[in-house]
């Protein structure tokens, strides 16, 4: 550690100059950051004191006006005359949120009780700045934090660096026509090929199976419109009614729900909307009933990349399994419309 310049004590050019050596480690070895932060809280704290109006001529006539506190504490700390003590932690801290909070300094020292506790290493820059001006003190402590700042980089996070995704399935499910039907689309088949989408970015793990709609499970070797396989254990199953669910239906999900739990799998009834009071039958039955409501209250808490997932999927059922090409344009022209298609600006989430 350099001490004062010989004949005299330090100025506070010589004291900025050796805090921005220790910073940086010359001729001490390892960097010692906390400086950057030590010097000016001794300013600040000099200052509360008052210090510069007592005209003291050195840290002992400091320490003979408010007498050092050593009990307990590691950390510079005096008695005040109408009682209480004061510490140089609390001027610390307000540096260190100046440079890592404020100023996104992240490399600056986390540590605020090991730089307050090494403040004896620094008894000669206190032995100098005890008998210098208010003016003084604040030119140091704003040179100090300028170096500081200066010399550390700035790791402000960039919001332009980030490339927003919107909702995009959560938006499929509010605002596409799934009632309508263009020249030869099945019906029903744009809501089963949306709980595809569904299922498949849910259950990534899973081996998910489309059909086209209105092909029959049974038929197709299936045990619902839509299942989820590990291996050839059946996980999911899912059947698919684009309307309201009545009670009149209950009959036609029984065959469903004794192959489900046969297999011990999770059996979902999707549909637009179920009667009121159905639920807990269809729940008795053992099936899992999700209205499109359900399906966005659940979307919407999904984040913006598993939502492509699921609109990549239901796009793939609509191309290369239901090929209608009025299917096809009917979700193109609803991807244009809410700026998803290539070279769209997109609307606001």
């Amino acid at each position: 550690m350099t001490g004062p310049a010989a004949g005299g004590r330090m100025t506070r050019d010589e004291i900025v100059e050796q805090m921005k050596r220790d910073f940086r480690g010359e001729g001490v070895g390892k960097p010692r950051k906390y400086v950057g932060g030590l010097l000016p809280a001794f300013c600040d704290f000099l200052i509360d004191l008052g210090v510069p109006d007592r005209a003291c001529a050195s840290l002992a006539d400091l320490f003979a006006a408010y007498p050092r506190i050593t009990d307990g504490v590691s950390t510079l700390t005096v008695a005040l005359p109408g009682g209480g003590q004061k510490t140089i932690r609390p001027a610390y801290e307000r540096y260190h949120r100046l440079y890592v909070t404020e100023h996104h300094r992240l490399d600056y020292p986390r540590s605020a009780p090991y730089a307050t506790g090494k403040w004896g290493d620094y008894r000669h820059w206190l032995d100098a700045l005890a008998a210098m001006s208010r003016e003084d003190l604040d030119w140091i402590a704003q040179a100090s934090v300028a170096f500081v700042l200066d010399e550390l980089q700035d790791q402000s996070f960039d919001p332009s660096s980030v490339r927003a995704e919107p909702p995009i399935f959560r938006w499929l499910l509010e605002d596409f026509d799934f009632s309508a039907r263009a020249r030869g689309e099945p019906t029903g088949a744009a809501f089963q090929a949306m709980v595809f989408g569904y299922v498949r970015a849910d259950a990534p793990h899973l081996q998910v199976e489309a059909r086209k709609a209105r092909a029959g499970s049974a038929r197709t070797r299936g045990i619902g419109d839509i299942d989820a396989w590990e291996g050839e254990r059946l996980v999911i199953s899912a059947e698919v009614k684009h309307f309201v669910v009545a009670e009149g239906h209950l009959a036609d999900f029984t065959h469903f729900a004794a192959s489900i739990a046969e297999r011990a799998a999770l059996g979902l009834l999707i549909a637009e909307e179920f009667q009121p009071g159905l639920r807990p039958r269809l729940e008795a039955l053992g099936l899992h009933p999700l209205s499109r409501a359900d399906l966005r209250l659940i979307v919407s808490l999904w984040d913006p990349l598993k939502q492509r997932a699921a609109l990549n999927a239901f796009q793939w059922v609509v191309v290369h399994k239901e090929q209608n090409s009025g299917l096809i344009d009917r979700v193109r022209a609803f991807l244009d419309g809410v700026g998803y298609g290539p070279g769209a600006a997109r609307r606001e989430t």
